[in-house]
């Protein structure tokens, strides 16, 4: 298989003194390994929950009296949280009636990709993996407001579903990524060898995830599976633990308060700049705050993606945020680290204060 080749014209600044890496689908493989196990836990979520996929009609229905009911009673905190998640995910041109409309859709996606065509309803800047926790938490929410209106006992209590679904998406995330698992992740002692390079150079090493950082499937446990334990110290992790209650995506707070949070590790008389850091991503959207937030970005995109000759307008608008574009990480680190190499200079080592 070759790899993808992308034009990237413009030089590192010289003292790129720390690098913030995404996790999911960025510093482990998107394949058919990682893609069979999304199938077997939307398959186990299904069996031990009892996951309802709707046909389109019946959601549908369900939605708009949703969304009736939010308008009655704005304090209808089931209903309203249906007809908000329909609105995003329609919003991303993905119908929010049914799980099997989005998986319709999906199907078509990919089916479209492989062919190199591309179908009159779906959108070009659309990511071709479902958003299976949307998907999953309107399953669980349609199932709820259903129960409701027949009387029905549900699988889950009233408060567990609460827990999972109606107080956000970090009970979800939870239930995703406990059946998800690691078992997908192999060692990669390349990836291991080139962050251990930067680190030895001086040049600082974080991560910064939607997962959470503790917890059965989650980030410590995926880097653990990946060898990296060792070489990033736990508290440069960041997971939802630590972000809440910012996400990743068009607004730069993240960042900063990740940025805050490093160089309050360190001296005082020497904090890392904004534009002496790096924000390397497989979801170019995220790199939009980062980009605001005055770091440098470094877009990975995932391998079934690429960048048409003629951009779609929206695309073009995220590309504006995106500094550097390489083919895998493994890329991107090796000209990281010949760019420091090639300056001459390498970033000053900061000084441990004992604080974890």
């Amino acid at each position: 298989m070759t790899t993808k080749a992308y034009p990237d014209p413009k030089p590192f600044r010289e003292k790129a003194r720390l690098v913030i890496l995404d996790l999911d689908c960025f510093l482990y493989p998107y394949n058919k390994t990682y893609r069979n196990a999304v199938l077997r836990a939307w398959r186990e979520i299904e069996k031990e929950y009892g996951l309802p996929v709707f046909r389109r009609k019946i959601a549908q229905k369900l939605i708009e009296e949703a969304k009736e009911e939010t308008n009655k009673n704005p304090d209808d905190a089931l209903c309203r949280y249906i007809s908000k998640l329909a609105g995003n995910l329609e919003s991303k041109g993905l119908p929010g009636a049914s799980v099997i409309g989005m998986l319709e859709v999906y199907y078509r996606s990919r089916k479209a990709a492989r062919s190199g065509e591309e179908e009159e309803d779906i959108r070009p800047d659309q990511a071709l993996d479902p958003p299976y926790k949307d998907m999953i938490a309107m399953a669980f929410n349609l199932r709820l407001l259903q129960n409701r209106k027949s009387g029905k006992k549900a699988r889950l209590t009233r408060d567990e579903l609460q827990e999972k679904i109606v107080e956000g998406d970090k009970g979800i995330t939870r239930l995703w990524h406990r059946h998800m698992g690691t078992g997908f992740i192999r060692p990669d002692a390349g990836l291991v060898s080139k962050i251990q390079r930067l680190t030895d150079a001086g040049v600082g090493v974080a991560v910064l995830t939607h997962s959470f950082k503790q917890g059965e499937g989650e980030a410590m446990e995926k880097l653990e599976k990946l060898g990296l334990r060792e070489v990033i110290p736990g508290h440069n992790i960041f997971g939802l633990e630590e972000i809440s209650p910012y996400k990743k995506g068009t607004n730069p707070e993240v960042f900063e308060k990740v940025l805050a949070a490093i160089n309050n590790m360190r001296d005082p008389a020497d904090p890392i700049k904004p534009i002496e850091t790096i924000m390397a991503e497989d979801t170019i959207g995220n790199l939009q705050g980062a980009k605001k937030a005055g770091m440098q970005t470094v877009w990975v995109p995932r391998r079934d993606k690429g960048i048409p000759n003629h951009p779609p307008r929206k695309l073009q608008k995220k590309l504006a945020s995106v500094d550097h574009i390489y083919a895998t990480p493994h890329q991107f680190l090796d000209a990281l680290h010949a760019a420091i190499r090639a300056s001459g200079e390498a970033p000053v080592k900061a000084v441990p204060t004992g604080r974890e």
